[in-house]
């Protein structure tokens, strides 16, 4: 991984840590978070894997969907 994303890594870490401290006693807040920092580690996995992160697919979908139709 590079240390670019060994960064981003460890700063999602921290912010999952943030969000189960902050929102302990409020479980969708909790879950919500919990829910976003999981989507950020996938896309994470899968640039560091050479794949390009499914909102970004989307976004290429869309753009070249609207520039054919």
């Amino acid at each position: 991984m590079s240390r670019y994303l060994e960064e981003a890594a460890d700063l999602l870490r921290k912010s999952a840590a943030t969000n189960e401290k902050e929102n302990a006693d409020y479980n969708n807040g909790l879950m919500k978070g919990r829910e976003r920092v999981a989507r950020e580690f996938a896309t994470l996995a899968a640039i560091d894997k050479g794949l390009l992160p499914a909102d970004v697919v989307q976004d290429v979908l869309r753009a070249i969907t609207d520039r054919t139709a």
